[in-house]
């Protein structure tokens, strides 16, 4: 007659609670999608070495502009030597891209997350400047 029906339950503190009431999936990949998509600026990982190594010399340039009497100058004047010589680009500049890209996005969007630091070194205009665009 009937077929038996099983439902699956979560123990939790209080007594058991059907899964179903604690665990939905939600679907918002085609949302974020199209947010990323109306974003003119690459992501760290779209950009060819040139591009990387020139966005790494105008950071350098600018941080140096932004913040002149900052120790940091002398270790990203560091690591930004000898890249032409070994074609290639220091990946903590990678992380740096990627804050400014994500804190002008954000910016953007108009989405405030109150996990990320307002007011953050790159959060200067001019370090907008330096995102290369699609």
């Amino acid at each position: 007659m009937f077929g038996k029906v099983f439902v699956s339950y979560i123990r939790t503190r209080i007594g058991f609670k059907p899964l179903s009431t604690i665990y939905t999936p939600v679907s918002s990949s085609s949302l974020s999608f199209d947010k990323e998509a109306c974003f003119p600026f690459k992501k760290w990982h779209e950009l060819n070495m040139s591009q990387k190594q020139e966005f790494i010399q105008r950071f350098v340039k600018n941080y140096r502009h932004q913040y002149p009497s900052s120790k940091t100058n002398v270790s990203l004047k560091g690591l930004s030597i000898g890249m032409d010589e070994h074609n290639d680009s220091p990946s903590v500049f990678g992380i740096f891209y990627n804050d400014i890209w994500k804190s002008f996005k954000n910016e953007q969007l108009g989405t405030n997350n109150d996990n990320m630091k307002s007011g953050s070194r790159f959060s200067h205009p001019s370090f907008k400047q330096l995102l290369i665009q699609k």
